[in-house]
């Protein structure tokens, strides 16, 4: 069964959202937790082993597929969860024009949002923190203007991983004081995903993974 390495508060925790969203936790997709401060595995039967001999980048989501295959980066986890999944429930079919929507949605925000999002959590001068914000600020624009006007979703007029996505990157605002409210669009989008029951339950599970 493949294994999905993730932590609760870092883009990773899309994958998990999303595979709880398919019902994969345990029966399709192990889930354990790491400790990035320590480069650790911090959950399951390898409890305390070196996450750079699992994945050499050391970072989340990794996804240690039955022949060994290991899977790393956003874009490609989310859509491997995808493909477990029943069709369409959280990408539209391969081949599709509406899988190539998804793709463009899921590049756009790992390239534009989240390298936007993340040198604000790491000590940078002020003169360059402030050009860094000023340029997340015109992705979160962009989205309002565009992207999630009138919709309550990114692709489509359902959930899929592109939601589980940017919906965690928006989850951090508040602690590089980014203010959702000043774009209407975007706040109701994350306030309308937040209160989904499997959000809430992904996380809660997370939370409690030991």
């Amino acid at each position: 069964m493949p294994v999905l390495y993730f932590t609760p508060y870092s883009s990773a925790a899309a994958s998990y959202i999303s595979a709880k969203k398919a019902g994969l936790i345990g029966t399709n997709i192990i889930p354990v937790l790491v400790d990035l401060k320590e480069h650790k595995v911090a959950s399951g039967d390898d409890k305390g082993a070196d996450f750079y001999k699992i994945n050499p980048k050391g970072n989340v989501p990794t996804l240690v597929l039955e022949d060994g295959t290991v899977l790393n980066e956003n874009a490609a986890v989310l859509q491997y969860i995808a493909d477990l999944a029943p069709t369409g429930l959280l990408a539209p079919g391969n081949g599709t024009n509406a899988r190539y929507l998804l793709q463009s949605k899921l590049s756009y925000v790992a390239s534009e949002v989240h390298q936007s999002y993340n040198p604000l959590f790491y000590p940078i001068q002020d003169q360059v923190k402030a050009w860094v914000f000023d340029k997340l600020c015109s992705k979160i624009d962009y989205l309002n203007r565009v992207d999630l006007k009138g919709k309550n979703y990114l692709v489509g007029d359902s959930f899929t991983v592109a939601d589980a996505y940017l919906y965690i990157l928006l989850s951090t605002s508040q602690y590089i004081s980014l203010d959702l409210a000043k774009y209407p669009e975007v706040d109701r989008y994350f306030k309308g995903i937040s209160n989904l029951d499997f959000i809430k339950e992904a996380q809660a599970e997370m939370s409690a993974i030991q």
